[in-house]
């Protein structure tokens, strides 16, 4: 989640908002002052709207902070349609962390709630406007859902990392506790957009298609969190050169399609990825089979590979003791789902989607291919 708009600095750390959260602002707004009151319940409820919306703020400054103290990089803060995401880098530094992290939205929103509440009875008491104590009591009972709801033991909610934090604790295998909480959060997940869906048809009090689209928030974002965690499990202690095919074939720049299509008929590569050597020397690019396959026939004598390759500064490129985890989910960052790997500026080896799966299956680098060998480009 990329922020469209930024606030600046808080704490040193980075907030903005993502443009969708305009519009909960305005969908709260309306909700709340279709009662009517005229114009003073606007001047009540956008005040009380971004109050709101700090709350939210406050919840993900909270994790962190606590982050920033157990050591962990903190990328920025954003705030969006169905609430907050704070980006936080690397891995949980121990089970003990991962809680502490967890639990200090929800006490903040909670506390929050408390502060509310206190401020509600003191306007009261003193006879401020009705509506004022009524917006304070409003502030209090959401802060008390968000931080209650952020408590269901279904990442990736906070209660799923809470969850996680437990079992990985328990038994001691942080890769099995984040898989469990992940299904968990799928579970809850498709049961959210089941409910969403049919309970307002079946007469279901408190449930809307913003139900669903809450739990399918949470079932893509539960995916995805278990796809990760199935990747750290695989690759924690892999360094790029354990899994990378080593000097891999190349093809020559400034040959000819034609040309290059006739060596490889001859001699199949390992890969559909073929970087690319350039005439001054060095790596220049990479082009696909496919690439060569959909080249125009009539220009195939006359175009270089050069001409049709992706340039070398848009293929993501690494060493070979950079850890695996770090390069795995730039895969899909360039053009082709390739990482070029480079000692001092001599390529030494490649990496493909075949090698990160090949990897998780326990084959050698060596032993892997793309499914039966790749396609020989018919041209």
């Amino acid at each position: 989640m990329r922020p469209t708009i930024r606030f600046g600095r808080i704490f040193g750390i980075e907030v903005g908002a993502n443009w969708s959260v305009l519009l909960i602002a305005a969908l709260l707004s309306f909700e709340l002052t279709r009662g009517g009151g005229g114009a003073s319940v606007w001047l009540v409820v956008v005040p009380m709207v971004l109050v709101f919306l700090g709350s939210l703020l406050a919840h993900e400054l909270a994790h962190a902070v606590i982050a920033r103290r157990n050591d962990m990089e903190v990328r920025g803060i954003t705030l969006w349609l169905l609430g907050g995401v704070a980006q936080l880098g690397g891995a949980m530094p121990s089970a003990g962390a991962e809680f502490r992290i967890a639990v200090a939205g929800p006490a903040t929103s909670y506390g929050l709630a408390g502060v509310f509440v206190v401020l509600a009875l003191g306007a009261g008491a003193v006879g401020v406007a009705p509506l004022v104590v009524s917006a304070l009591g409003w502030l209090a009972f959401v802060n008390i859902v968000l931080g209650t709801f952020n408590l269901i033991p279904a990442a990736p909610l906070d209660g799923g990392r809470i969850l996680a934090s437990a079992l990985w604790a328990i038994h001691g295998d942080r890769t099995r506790a984040d898989i469990a909480a992940t299904r968990v959060g799928q579970a809850f997940g498709i049961l959210a957009i089941a409910t969403g869906v049919l309970g307002p048809a079946i007469g279901i009090p408190y449930v809307s298609l913003w139900t669903a689209l809450m739990g399918a928030f949470v079932y893509r974002t539960a995916t995805a969190e278990q796809r990760i965690a199935r990747l750290v499990g695989n690759f924690a202690d892999l360094q790029v050169r354990d899994i990378m095919i080593p000097d891999p074939e190349t093809v020559r720049g400034w040959n000819t399609i034609q040309a290059v299509a006739a060596d490889l008929a001859l001699t199949p590569p390992r890969h559909h990825v073929l970087p690319v050597v350039a005439w001054e020397g060095g790596i220049g690019g990479v082009v696909t089979l496919e690439q060569l396959e959909r080249s125009d026939p009539a220009t195939r004598h006359s175009v270089r590979v050069q001409d049709i390759a992706v340039p070398l500064d848009r293929v993501v490129a690494a060493r070979p003791e950079t850890p695996v985890l770090a390069v795995a989910g730039r895969l899909g960052e360039g053009p082709l789902p390739v990482v070029l790997v480079f000692d001092d500026s001599v390529l030494v080896g490649m990496i493909t989607p075949v090698e990160l799966r090949g990897s998780a299956r326990g084959a050698p680098a060596s032993d892997r291919r793309d499914g039966a060998g790749a396609p020989t480009p018919v041209l």
